[in-house]
């Protein structure tokens, strides 16, 4: 049953780390998006403004020498600065390309452009500066990147803390309930094991008991609790329990238990046909069997009742009876069961898909015109 605790733990902190993180980092990337929006806008006013002030410099340091009618070059104390007469290139110490004199300010590539506008008697002159500011916006967004990064690391940590927190009571109630089903498992395993071999040797000291209704219906539910033991037991244990590998005849087993299941098939009214040849396999016979009851049982349970069974062997064990897969996809996992109103735990198909994945056999079931059809090919 550990197989169940780690499933819901495993469900519940995943739904919990996936919803807390999703909706944090959204928050967190509006946060970080935001304020590289306002820290970058903030950047260019402090460079317009300075530029600014520095165009405004040079016009005053330069405007007694009237250059722009002697020609005269001007005082530039390393401002960049182009002027432009009537949005012609006049003069300057750069010249910029595809110039926007139309905008008092824009930003092209790493580069933050402004402009200054006088008219004269004698015409339009633009005044125009930029700065670079491609490494102020690297370092703007390095510093928001380590920020996201830390922040990120920080609350996934917390994510992780409050996720144990959060299933630690589950956690607490689901080994309860595991070590009571263990227990209980373990328990049961006695009083089955001795109605079997008390309603075998009632027969045999009264061979007339067979035919009566009341020893079917003991046999039948003891043969069911015996089932539901082995198949909880083998999920409990999770295919870890000491195995008797040995070259074993799967038709004499295979027959073995059809008799098993015949008083179930005989409540059904179900018409059994068979086509076994002999097969050998080096395989533990628990598993082997196993498999082979979980193939019937499930046949069983879901054939109409006056129905027919169809096995057979050969280099395959199929297995074919009336009906149909609804849900093809989850058909084998864990306590997946398509019809509820038959009982169970729906663990029969996910069982032997971990014993055929253990082995490397190839287990398929699919539907056939109006029959489901459950195939293991066994390697030899």
């Amino acid at each position: 049953m550990s197989g169940i605790r780690m499933l819901v733990e495993q469900k519940s902190l995943r739904r919990f780390l996936l919803v807390y993180l999703l909706s944090t980092f959204f928050l967190l990337g509006m946060g970080a998006f935001f304020y590289y929006k306002m820290s970058y806008q903030s950047l260019l006013d402090i460079r317009i403004t300075v530029m600014k002030k520095n165009l405004d410099t040079f016009i005053a340091l330069n405007q007694k020498k009237h250059f722009l009618r002697t020609g005269e070059d001007p005082e530039y104390q390393d401002i960049p600065v182009a002027i432009y007469i009537d949005k012609k290139y006049h003069m300057g110490n750069f010249e910029p390309k595809g110039i926007h004199l139309e905008r008092e300010h824009y930003v092209d590539g790493t580069k933050l452009y402004t402009i200054n506008k006088e008219h004269k008697r004698w015409g339009e002159i633009h005044f125009v500066s930029y700065v670079d500011i491609g490494h102020e916006v690297k370092i703007l967004q390095r510093n928001i990147i380590i920020f996201l990064c830390v922040s990120a690391l920080f609350i996934i940590l917390i994510a992780l803390i409050l996720g144990k927190i959060f299933i630690r009571p589950m956690k607490e109630t689901i080994d309860s309930l595991e070590n009571f089903i263990a227990d209980a498992t373990h328990e049961i395993n006695t009083p089955i094991s001795t109605i079997l071999l008390n309603v075998e040797l009632s027969k045999e000291l009264n061979p007339n008991l067979e035919t009566s209704e009341e020893y079917h219906k003991i046999t039948t539910s003891a043969k069911r609790l015996s089932k539901i033991f082995k198949d909880l037991s083998f999920v409990r244990l999770n295919h870890h329990a000491k195995q008797n590998l040995e070259h074993l005849q799967v038709d004499e087993v295979l027959r073995e238990r059809v008799d098993f299941f015949g008083t179930l098939l005989r409540n059904k009214q179900l018409k059994l046909e068979t086509d076994i040849d002999k097969k050998e396999l080096f395989i533990d016979k628990e598993d082997l069997v196993r498999m082979i009851d979980n193939l019937l049982s499930n046949a069983i349970k879901y054939s109409t009742p006056q129905g027919r069974i169809f096995i057979s062997l050969h280099h395959c064990l199929e297995v074919r009876n009336k009906g149909q897969i609804k849900d093809k996809k989850h058909i084998v996992k864990k306590y997946h069961r398509e019809d509820k109103s038959e009982g169970g735990f729906g663990l029969g198909l996910y069982i032997i898909q971990k014993i055929c994945t253990h082995y490397g056999f190839m287990f398929s079931l699919e539907n056939h015109e109006d029959e489901v059809v459950a195939k293991i090919c066994m390697l030899e």
